[in-house]
C-alpha cells in the first residue's frame, strides 16, 4: 500500500474533536479521514495507509493506545502518530508507548496552530 504524503487519519469517539482536528490539519495542507473508534480505524487502515495518525487516548469504549497498536500490527510498521489527551498525566502514563508509538502526546484542548505545527514537524522528521 502506498502512503499519501499529506494524508491524516483522525481517530476519536468525539465528533467535535474529529472535526476540530481535521480543520486544524487541513489548514496545514493535510487531507483528513475520520474514524469514530479504534475499530473503525482498523477498517480505514485496511483500505490505505496515511502519512499521519492523530489518536484520542481517552476514548471510553476502547483504549486508544491498545486498539491503535493492534490496528498498526502488520499494516504500517513505521507510523507517524500524535496522541491527544484531556488527562495531563497521559504522556507519563503511557511510558514506553510514548517513545515507540507516538511522535508526540498533546494535551486537550490543543490550539489549532499547535496541532498543525506538531503534525508538519512529525511528518517532516519521518521523511
Amino acid at each position: 500500500m502506498t502512503r499519501p504524503s499529506r494524508s491524516a487519519l483522525i481517530v476519536s469517539d468525539s465528533a467535535p474533536l474529529r472535526r476540530y482536528a481535521a480543520a486544524s490539519l487541513e489548514t496545514a495542507g493535510f487531507s483528513c479521514t475520520e474514524a469514530g473508534s479504534g475499530y473503525l480505524a482498523i477498517d480505514r487502515l485496511s483500505e490505505r495507509l496515511f502519512a499521519l495518525y492523530v489518536v484520542d487516548l481517552d476514548m471510553p469504549q476502547s483504549d486508544g493506545v491498545s486498539i491503535f497498536a493492534i490496528a498498526m500490527q502488520g499494516r504500517d510498521p513505521s507510523p507517524v502518530t500524535i496522541g491527544l489527551s484531556r488527562r495531563p498525566e497521559a504522556e507519563a502514563r503511557m511510558g514506553a508507548w510514548s517513545s515507540t508509538l507516538f511522535s508526540e502526546v498533546l494535551p486537550l484542548p490543543v490550539q489549532p496552530d499547535v496541532l498543525a505545527s506538531a503534525a508538519r514537524d512529525a511528518v517532516a522528521a519521518k521523511n
